[in-house]
């Protein structure tokens, strides 16, 4: 309140301001219990956002971590010779011994200098050259390709040097051009580290680099396995800048570096000969055994068709392939991979069928399966069905032709591939007989039956399978700690005394106090603030239920946290582990802990949906579902944060609160004016009567 109007002029001795003061106690009074009220509301709105946080947490990450198999049924692996093959196993594995023999290791195509860089411009000062222009080229070439750019109209940025890269050659794999303008050779005097950024943002799997100190380039495909390559092509089209592509890449003097290893498991590498700039026939027609071919991928009917490879470099998106049946052909031909779906596909092959006589010939896709079929439609035609892309073809439509066919998988043993002038190095595919049978991989790492090797060289080695009992049981009491830390706090807050004395502070008597004091009282006035909350009762008796109740889908005596060893040692749910109980259970059922803590519980309904049984489910699955629908309860009640306009009923609550506060504020606000009114107007008519008493008196 403010002093506010004339008083004290009559010398009347009347202390408005008190006056004042004493009129507006009972309004204030009203207001100060709205403000506790508020205050109050507050804490709890920010003791339960508290709250959720910590049940968020501990749901999401704590319960979470004892679902995973890798927590309740830990392995052990063992390797008789660790330098072929080392194994982790999951809950998924058999307790068994499992032979490996490792006949091959899986390495990365690598392409470096056998030598040194080579230039074509041999003179003294350009041995060590970094310019592309004297790999390419000799003094007298450089003088006369510089001569004609000097010429009126000549164009600078066209394409002087041109070549293909591609990582791989089936559906996935990337193919883009690189070319250099006379601007980029002769204008800007690019380097063999700009052609290695060339390579390394041309959206390939392949890694280049240039040596400086040894003179050397070097070309690394980031994944191995025989399917991950390193492809260095020149377009089949006569033209000078082919040419010196062709030029560029054979004075890089590249060799292939591989990685073997020695009769002692040693591993060792060895570098080919420069490779050869050689022309590789590619494959043009695939099937041509049966008189129908079905698609080995699913694919929906509105799915753009480049869904499933890697369309082609370029603007150009087209695609073409020819479908033969017997001695007739048919053309299909696609505007856009990437627009064009399944259905105009399916149209497309059978308008192209339809336009050729005696074709016999029609493409449709199952809605059930989501397989294309094409087959004959004339049971006298016995001719048989191929695919045809010519492979000396190098144009986008015929490229994204050759990628759809191969990732559609209508031949699922052969691939259509173009024909190739350049330098070609794969990687290696590992190879390992693991009881009995061959398996590859890209990687050295093979997962069998819950067990995952890692390849470490050639030879023979016995992997052991079993169960970490010690891990297991550190795990259990590991759990037994993070329950009871959670269900300890909970039950604090449910039974944390109150004290009523001690209300919310108004910001007077805040003022009055010194700021421990004001801490030590917030302290006791904030105890209490769940006490015998109904939300923390149900999240506490939801928690000990889970518990308790036995696991019904787990056959045999161990169905309990009891039988595990796991019990209560007060009457607020607080548990207790006998390590040697759990042991006991464990060694008589492997599979024990696994099933009383993660099963899903689920059961197949009569209309065929699934449903979680809760006396099915295991107790950790139980306690997480049942804090889940307890979170959503606490959110609708109080939000998730201190905020209070969330739409939870005490931020609405709040938030009315809040209103009629500034509404009683104002009126508060009129009544003091009004107070201050009515004293000034005394003041006034007390100063009139004193002057008409001087009066009177002649001022005696």
């Amino acid at each position: 309140m403010s002093t506010r109007g004339i008083y004290g002029l009559s010398g009347s001795g009347i202390d408005v301001d008190s006056m004042v003061r004493v009129g507006m106690m009972s309004k204030q009074k009203q207001y100060d219990k709205m403000y506790k009220e508020q205050t109050k509301n507050q804490w709890r709105k920010d003791a339960y956002a508290d709250l959720y946080a910590d049940l968020t947490k501990f749901n999401n990450a704590t319960m979470s971590n004892y679902k995973m198999s890798t927590t309740t049924s830990p392995m052990n692996t063992s390797s008789s010779k660790s330098t072929v093959a080392t194994a982790s196993a999951n809950a998924d594995a058999a307790v068994m011994t499992h032979t490996v023999n490792v006949t091959d290791l899986a390495s990365n195509a690598y392409l470096l200098s056998h030598d040194h860089v080579k230039r074509a411009n041999t003179s003294a000062s350009a041995s060590k050259s970094l310019y592309l222009k004297d790999m390419l080229f000799d003094q007298t070439t450089q003088a006369s390709l510089q001569a004609a750019m000097s010429a009126p109209g000549f164009d600078r940025n066209q394409a002087l040097v041109k070549f293909e890269v591609a990582d791989g050659q089936d559906e996935t794999a990337h193919k883009r051009q690189i070319s250099f303008s006379y601007e980029d050779i002769f204008g800007s005097n690019e380097t063999l580290n700009d052609l290695a950024s060339r390579f390394n943002s041309a959206g390939v799997n392949i890694r280049a680099s240039y040596d400086t100190a040894n003179d050397t380039f070097s070309l690394y495909q980031k994944s191995g396995g025989d399917g991950n390559k390193i492809l260095l092509s020149i377009a089949q089209d006569g033209s000078a800048e082919s040419a010196n592509g062709k030029r560029l890449i054979q004075n890089l003097d590249l060799a292939q570096s591989e990685q073997t290893t020695d009769a002692s498991g040693n591993l060792t590498s060895t570098l080919s000969a420069p490779i050869a700039f050689a022309a590789h026939a590619g494959t043009h027609e695939i099937g041509g055994d049966e008189t129908s071919y079905e698609s080995g991928v699913s694919v929906a009917g509105t799915d753009a068709l480049s869904s499933i490879f890697t369309p082609a470099g370029g603007m150009d998106h087209s695609a073409s392939f020819v479908i033969k049946h017997g001695t007739k052909s048919a053309t299909v031909s696609l505007a856009d991979v990437t627009t064009d779906d399944y259905d105009s596909l399916v149209t497309a092959i059978n308008a192209a069928a339809a336009a050729v006589p005696g074709m016999d010939l029609q493409a449709a896709r199952d809605p059930m399966t989501g397989r294309i079929k094409i087959g004959n439609t004339n049971p006298a035609n016995t001719g048989n069905v191929s695919f045809d892309v010519s492979s000396s073809l190098q144009t986008n439509a015929a490229a994204n032709g050759r990628s759809l066919l191969n990732a559609m998988k209508f031949v699922s043993d052969k691939k259509l591939t173009a024909d190739t002038t350049g330098v070609d190095a794969a990687g290696k595919s590992a190879t390992a007989v693991i009881d009995g049978k061959t398996y590859k991989s890209d990687t050295g790492k093979i997962l069998v039956a819950g067990v995952s090797y890692t390849l470490q060289s050639k030879g023979s080695t016995s992997i052991a399978v079993s169960q970490d009992t010690d891990k297991l049981v550190e795990n259990v009491k590991k759990f037994v700690e993070d329950y009871n830390k959670m269900i300890d706090k909970l039950n604090g807050m449910y039974t944390e005394k109150q004290y009523s004395d001690y209300q919310p502070l108004t910001k007077e008597q805040e003022a009055a106090m010194t700021k421990e004091q004001v801490a030590k009282w917030n302290e006791k006035a904030k105890s209490g603030l769940f006490y015998h909350d109904q939300n923390v009762g149900k999240i506490i008796s939801s928690m000990r239920e889970a518990i308790y109740t036995p696991v019904d889908s787990v056959e045999g005596k161990y169905n309990t946290m009891m039988s595990l060893g796991i019990s209560s040692e007060t009457n607020q749910g607080h548990l207790k582990l006998d390590e040697d109980k759990l042991k006991k259970a464990i060694a008589a059922d492997p599979n024990a802990v696994r099933q009383v803590f993660s099963n899903l519980g689920e059961v197949k309904n009569a209309d065929g949906t699934t449903s979680t049984n809760y006396k099915n489910e295991g107790a950790v699955n139980r306690i997480s579902d049942a804090l889940y629908a307890n979170l959503k309860t606490m959110k609708k009640y109080a939000g998730n944060s201190s905020k209070i306009d969330d739409a939870s009923q005490l931020g609405d609550l709040m938030k009315s609160l809040q209103t009629k506060m500034t509404n009683f504020q104002k009126l508060l606000d009129g009544f003091e004016k009004s107070l201050y009114k009515k004293y000034d107007a005394m003041e006034v008519a007390i100063q009139r009567l004193g002057v008409s008493m001087n009066y009177i008196t002649g001022g005696r």
